[in-house]
């Protein structure tokens, strides 16, 4: 085996044999030859949407918060801590007022001039317009008005204390300031942009987008906050870790998030010229269970299901066994975490439910999941336990640009055919951003599950004014209490992110491992 976890002869398959190996070494040794400083990044996904209604995967945060900014973006570090961006001043005036200065010189490109108090007005409030159907409308539905002082000033007015605008809404993606007259220009407000917006206002600009193959950023010469030290970022994308893996050790990649099978070996024996880091993220992976397909919606099987499962099979053979078991979808040392002995798997215990449910003999299934490689792993382990019950289940992998679309009822029919579903998501460092998207008024979008709670979905709202951290604690642990007694959703686990960067870069990571890559630099 190789020290990706990979044998040479898969290796040079995937390189197209020793001459495409070596091809892409001289392309590799080329790049690094050239004046220009260039970066290449693996993206997980292709790009869905740079405008701020839309978020669909990590990869619009990456480009989007590279070539957009927000009053104010995380800090690298080890704890979650925020610093300035477009604001040059900001603060909480009290729990419904935050104002805000912007830096004077922030300046548009493509001739649209300066950024200014009116273009924030704008961006968070379009965001707040139920009309618009944004992806994170919940994280404005508080905002009231943003109110004008002078042209860089102003003031967030919200209805009541929003408890994760430091935390969520202000620093991560949806938050980016997006120009008011040129997104108005394209009637931007009762409509996303998508990938074709108009204009940039942080560091670097669009250069290129090749759906399914590459994003590349090229320094934006109107920057006039802290030098970004590359002048070229390139996104490369490729969804499968193996590949990804593949392409690192050839040479074709400066940095890659790469699977966690290959963890151990990697940091016991790392490429040359690479440093291994692991973090743990804030992420969460689950097995949902449409409640609306039959006979999903019978609790007794949603909890045979649950039963049956090998949790910890399914983390040794997709995860590498580095990632921890999951109780909910809020990961562990976060506000509201659910403490909890996990009971054991117990097959004879599934099958006396099935034979309540009147299935004792079993059904048919799909297992629906993204084609990547830990996704396929985990739904195969997933398809040998439940088949120990008499439950067929069928694979149905689908490429990102498609499976994203799969549960919304806006892009289609297809949500009406999933049965089981193996999901991965990222988050934030707020427990909001784990909880928001399984209420009742997302069923159709992104509650996929299709189960509504009243009292989670009320309690989600309590959540996200309430200030207090004891009260919020308790409003999430017994959220997490009542998602569980569902068993519609089947936590796994909580990922840690193993990325591979070049010993002479210095990735100044956040603290779930998310880079920036404006702060991306260079060893000294």
């Amino acid at each position: 085996m190789g020290i990706f976890g990979f044998d040479r002869r898969r290796f040079v398959q995937a390189g197209g044999g020793a001459a495409g190996a070596a091809v892409l070494l001289s392309r590799a040794r080329a790049l690094r030859a050239q004046d220009r400083k260039v970066v290449r990044i693996r993206a997980k996904t292709d790009i869905r949407s740079l405008d701020t209604v839309t978020n669909f995967s990590i990869a619009d945060f990456d480009v989007r918060q590279a070539v957009l900014n927000n009053l104010i973006l995380f800090k690298p570090g080890s704890q979650w801590t925020w610093r300035i961006d477009a604001a040059e001043e900001i603060k909480q005036v009290d729990p419904t007022h935050t104002a805000f200065r912007l830096r004077p010189g922030i300046q548009w490109t493509n001739g649209y001039g300066e950024m200014t108090a009116e273009d924030v007005q704008y961006s968070f409030m379009r965001l707040a317009n139920p009309e618009l159907k944004a992806t994170d409308g919940a994280e404005f539905a508080a905002f009231q008005e943003v109110q004008i002082t002078d042209s860089y000033s102003g003031v967030i007015v919200t209805k009541e204390p929003v408890a994760n605008l430091w935390t969520n809404t202000l620093p991560r993606g949806m938050g980016c300031i997006v120009c008011k007259k040129a997104w108005e220009e394209r009637g931007g407000w009762l409509k996303s942009l998508d990938n074709d917006i108009p204009c940039s206002s942080g560091p670097y600009k669009l250069k290129e987008w090749i759906p399914q193959q590459r994003v590349v950023l090229e320094r934006n010469d109107l920057w006039s906050g802290p030098p970004v030290y590359f002048d070229e970022v390139q996104y490369i994308l490729i969804e499968d870790d193996n590949t990804a893996e593949i392409a690192y050790l050839a040479g074709e990649l400066d940095i890659a998030w790469v699977s966690t099978e290959a963890a151990v070996e990697l940091q016991a024996t790392p490429p040359a010229d690479t440093d291994v880091i692991v973090r743990s993220t804030t992420g969460f992976i689950w097995l949902g269970i449409n409640v609306d397909h039959t006979p999903y919606g019978d609790l007794k099987v949603r909890e045979a299901v649950r039963k049956v499962l090998d949790v910890q099979q399914v983390i040794d053979g997709a995860y590498g066994g580095l990632s921890p078991k999951s109780t909910g979808v809020i990961a562990p040392g976060m506000l509201g975490e659910l403490k909890m002995d996990l009971p054991p798997r117990d097959v004879e215990g599934a099958r006396a439910l099935l034979a309540e449910a009147g299935l004792a003999d079993g059904f048919k299934t799909t297992i629906t999941c993204l084609n990547n490689t830990a996704d396929e792993t985990a739904s195969q382990i997933i398809q040998a336990n439940l088949a120990e019950i008499g439950i067929q289940a069928e694979i149905k992998p689908y490429e990102g640009g498609t499976y994203w679309n799969l549960g919304l009822e806006s892009a289609g029919e297809d949500w009406k055919n999933l049965e089981l579903i193996y999901q991965d998501w990222t988050s934030g460092s707020d427990p909001r951003r784990s909880t928001q998207f399984f209420t009742c008024e997302e069923v159709g979008n992104w509650n996929w599950q299709r189960w509504c709670d009243e009292e989670y979905s009320k309690l989600d709202k309590e959540g996200g004014s309430e200030t207090d951290l004891d009260k919020r604690a308790t409003i999430y642990t017994r959220m997490m209490d009542v998602m569980w007694a569902s068993a519609a959703f089947l936590s796994i686990t909580h990922p840690v992110r193993v990325t591979a960067v070049r010993s002479n870069i210095e990735p100044n990571m956040l603290p779930n491992g998310y880079i920036y890559a404006r702060d991306l630099t260079a060893k000294a």
